[in-house]
């Protein structure tokens, strides 16, 4: 898969481009970076604007759905989201686009953030996030370009047959046996198939979560892997922050009247397991070898591997015979 060339890390040529391709923003002296990842870029100008510079068709898609879903969504959640007024297509100054709103306010959230006073403020705010979020209803049309469950499995397929060769020559034979047999059950389990697909962020750990100088929520970002799915996966991150917290954001849901089926618990278990290998396939497809070692490092340390980190972060814990 094309990238992005190294070039576009030139700030000065960014800004140029961004001056270039959107003249409406006057002077863009310069731009800085709040973020970078595989997928896409992230720089800010003086004036306050955010753009997502997308580094290969992956991305390019995700800039997309965002373009197209954040502005029919927005005004229906509980929390304030990035409101799309720039978009530029494949280009000579942007090879896979780019992506641009105003800044919404705040900074990510952090586990040292979640003191005892703001747990429960920060927890409830992701429920009613959630809760708004898994009840929005879309128009056919916006559905369609929107990855759905069928999609999702034949993924998940190709995703365990590129990181299952690879580990199978580091990982010692005992640990490799395990991870096998995870993703043969995994992929083979009807409990993972029976949910009601709802509208789901796909990404929502902590890094996407605004909050201000008293933690109090004040923006999600990053929609790019927006999709009609299991709402479980979107519970399922919330275990970055702890089990406690995970827990928390459930409570308040179904408080708020937010329904989940009996077995949710389970698959966002499944899910939370999962989700090394989704950094691992990155790191292989994009021949990064630090990444790699680090995802190798925590799916050791993980719940599939680590009967410690199991117990630590067990969501759901099957009945006693």
């Amino acid at each position: 898969m094309a990238q992005i060339p190294n070039m576009t890390r030139d700030l000065n040529r960014i800004a140029r481009a961004l001056k270039t391709v959107f003249p409406e923003l006057g002077e863009v002296s310069s731009v800085a970076v709040l973020g970078e990842g595989f997928r896409s870029m992230v720089v800010e100008t003086p004036d306050g604007d955010v753009f997502k510079i997308a580094k290969n068709w992956e991305a390019a898609a995700g800039l997309v759905k965002e373009a197209h879903v954040l502005p029919l969504i927005g005004g229906r959640l509980s929390t304030p989201v990035p409101y799309p007024l720039w978009q530029a297509g494949t280009s000579n100054h942007f090879p896979f686009g780019a992506l641009g709103y105003p800044k919404l306010p705040g900074k990510p959230l952090h586990p040292d953030m979640l003191a005892p006073r703001s747990f429960t403020e920060i927890a409830k705010a992701v429920a009613e996030f959630l809760l708004s979020l898994h009840g929005v209803s879309l128009d056919p049309a916006t559905i369609s370009m929107l990855p759905g469950p069928e999609i999702r499995r034949f993924e998940l397929h190709s995703l365990r047959n590129t990181v299952l060769p690879v580990v199978r020559e580091l990982l010692q034979p005992h640990e490799y046996r395990v991870v096998s047999q995870w993703w043969s059950a995994f992929l083979a389990d009807p409990r993972m198939r029976d949910f009601t697909p709802a509208l789901q962020h796909g990404d929502l750990w902590y890094e996407n979560i605004l909050v201000d100088s008293h933690n109090r929520l004040t923006g999600v970002i990053d929609f790019e892997n927006l999709a009609i799915g299991d709402p479980a996966q979107d519970f399922a991150t919330q275990i970055h922050l702890g089990r406690g917290f995970a827990v928390a954001v459930l409570d308040h849901y179904q408080a708020a009247g937010g329904i989940l089926d009996e077995g949710l618990r389970y698959r966002m278990q499944r899910l939370w397991e999962l989700r090394e290998f989704t950094g691992m396939r990155l790191a292989i497809h994009f021949e990064d070898q630090t990444e790699f070692d680090d995802a190798l490092r925590k799916l050791r340390k993980g719940p599939i591997l680590s009967m410690t980190t199991r117990r630590e972060t067990a969501i759901w814990q099957p009945l006693e015979r």
